[in-house]
């Protein structure tokens, strides 16, 4: 037996990376899942390989009527819905705090936050008519702290929690759950991104620096940062809400 079976979710941000992992994990655990990302090529075939219990839409997360859309992939193809990775996410330009364009900010912001909060709107009707489920919010451990460079980044993770810490409050009495994943450096693209920016054609040095400050000496990974997200929808997590999961190697333990 699975840890989803008979669960539907959907995941956003699904065509790589930790939604990738994710989708690909919550599927072997049982579920069936609604992948999203901003291409529909790459969630498609994700989900022609996972076969049976897969679809794969194209949504912009800063569309409410596309997060409407995927949610209603759900309950097309699955007939119900108990539980979303709100995962889908950018890092924006790297540099000063006064250096950012209004462009720059509403760009991070649309997608970080208004993805989330959309995604969020569109599922809980579908949620509510399972009688509960539970919702998973991508933040940071830039959602817990500060980090030189990356201002409209770090607001818009530390608004995702306090979203996340106010629907838990207001949907626990509904049986629906509210957390945060809260990754570290992950091993991925993204950080690929924020090394390059930080300082052009010197990103391992500042991999190093990133890695210098983990206690565990690496980059925590997608599978561990999915690893989280499935325990989170699954009702081996039913007590626990209004939380950021941090999986970060022990990053913020300094």
């Amino acid at each position: 037996m699975g840890r989803l079976d008979g669960k539907v979710t959907v995941v956003t941000g699904a065509a790589g990376g930790i939604g990738e992992t994710t989708a690909r994990l919550a599927h072997s655990e049982g579920a069936s899942v609604v992948l999203a990302d901003l291409e529909a090529g790459g969630v498609e075939k994700i989900a022609s390989e996972l076969g049976d219990r897969a679809v794969g839409v194209a949504v912009d997360v800063t569309k409410r009527e596309d997060n409407e859309r995927m949610v209603s992939a759900a309950a097309e193809k699955f007939g119900r819905l108990d539980g979303a990775f709100l995962n889908a996410g950018i890092e924006g330009e790297v540099g000063p705090f006064d250096s950012r364009s209004d462009e720059a900010w509403e760009k991070v912001f649309a997608v970080n936050v208004h993805g989330v909060r959309y995604g969020a709107e569109a599922a809980l009707p579908l949620i509510r008519e399972a009688g509960g489920g539970s919702l998973v919010m991508t933040s940071s451990v830039a959602g817990l702290r500060g980090a030189a460079g990356l201002s409209p980044y770090v607001a818009s993770k530390h608004a995702v929690l306090g979203m996340a810490r106010t629907l838990a409050v207001e949907l626990g009495p509904e049986g629906i759950r509210v957390n945060t994943l809260n990754p570290g450096p992950v091993d991925n693209r993204m950080m690929r991104s924020i090394e390059e920016q930080a300082k052009p054609g010197h990103g391992d040095d500042v991999r190093e620096g990133f890695i210098a400050r983990v206690p565990m000496g690496r980059y925590v990974t997608n599978d561990e940062c999915a690893g989280m997200v499935v325990f989170l929808l699954s009702d081996a997590a039913s007590g626990c809400t209004g939380n950021a999961f941090v999986v970060d190697g022990g990053y913020c333990a300094h």
